[in-house]
């Protein structure tokens, strides 16, 4: 091909191209999806199989047989003891109440007195009572849902700073105070 023709048909092309790279967008085309070429794989050489001879095989040895078990020995049967039980320890007897000792001036005690919530009946007993006595310092039985007692001294040595204990009808209520020479108390004591 002559030179001048050659560069007459490279300017041309440069001037479609140019025209082609104008400002007008183009829609892109999708790309084909390329579909890779398959790929060689070899073919494994055969190998020479070696074929083995057998050998002879052992005899199993003989198992020893382990020595015979001896029998258990015989365990001695408990003999059953008795049981014994916890002994109670035993309550001292309570002493006897001293004599009323007049010289000193009783402990005076008022208050309500109920039952399950509700005044006593009329002639409900409410005592007074030192632990260790058989029998209370004082007595009184309730009218209206009201008592009064007396805690009286009784023998000659002081219940000054004593604990008191109430009972209604013979029942421990729960109550309790200090005995005072001449005391006089408001108290309510109550069953439930």
């Amino acid at each position: 091909m002559n030179p001048v023709k050659a560069i007459v048909a490279v300017m041309a092309l440069v001037l479609v191209l140019t025209a082609c790279a104008s400002s007008t967008p183009r829609t892109p085309e999708p790309l084909s999806t390329l579909v890779p070429l398959s790929t060689f794989t070899p073919r494994p050489e055969p190998t020479e199989t070696r074929i083995l001879e057998p050998t002879a095989t052992p005899p199993p040895a003989p198992t020893p047989t382990p020595p015979p078990t001896p029998p258990p020995a015989p365990t001695a049967t408990p003999v059953p003891t008795a049981e014994t039980l916890p002994t109670a320890t035993p309550i001292p007897p309570l002493a006897p109440l001293p004599e009323r000792y007049n010289s000193e001036i009783p402990h005076v005690f008022v208050g309500s007195v109920t039952i399950n919530g509700a005044p006593a009946p009329n002639g409900t007993e409410v005592t007074v009572w030192l632990e260790e006595f058989n029998a209370p310092l004082g007595a009184g039985t309730s009218s209206g849902g009201d008592y009064s007692v007396l805690a009286n001294q009784h023998g000659a040595q002081s219940f000054e700073g004593r604990t008191l204990i109430f009972k209604v009808n013979g029942q421990d209520s729960g109550e309790t105070a200090i005995w005072e020479k001449g005391g006089a108390t408001i108290l309510a004591v109550s069953l439930n």
